[in-house]
């Protein structure tokens, strides 16, 4: 019964930003090559974009959700020398988030 009442006062403990996210919940179960251009996934120390993943993720919160400092990020830009680090910010709207940094905004995204 402990044991139990551990599991999901840790499961309802989870920040609001855990998860899995799209613009289109359809992409959420779309083949692994769509899902890997179009889905944003979110845990505790890590995250995964579209375009890039960290392997090290730091979150704080901030008066307008959170901030990020991912580290040991890996992506499709060859200009970056990697690993790189990055500070992303999220918002939550309602049902919605959004990532942003400068240069690029996910507009708002749905929990898959």
């Amino acid at each position: 019964m402990a044991m139990s009442a551990f599991a999901i006062g840790h499961a309802l403990a989870a920040a609001a930003y855990v998860g899995t996210w799209s613009s289109d919940r359809l992409n959420c179960r779309a083949a692994a090559d769509v899902q890997r251009e179009t889905v944003f996934t979110v845990d505790r120390a890590a995250l995964s974009l579209p375009e890039f993943g960290c392997e090290h993720a730091v979150f704080g919160k901030t008066a307008a959700g959170w901030v990020v400092h991912a580290s040991q990020c890996y992506g499709s830009d060859p200009s970056l020398e990697e690993p790189f680090s990055r500070i992303i910010h999220i918002v939550m709207h309602g049902a919605t988030m959004r990532f942003t940094w400068p240069g690029f905004d996910s507009g708002p995204l749905l929990r898959c």
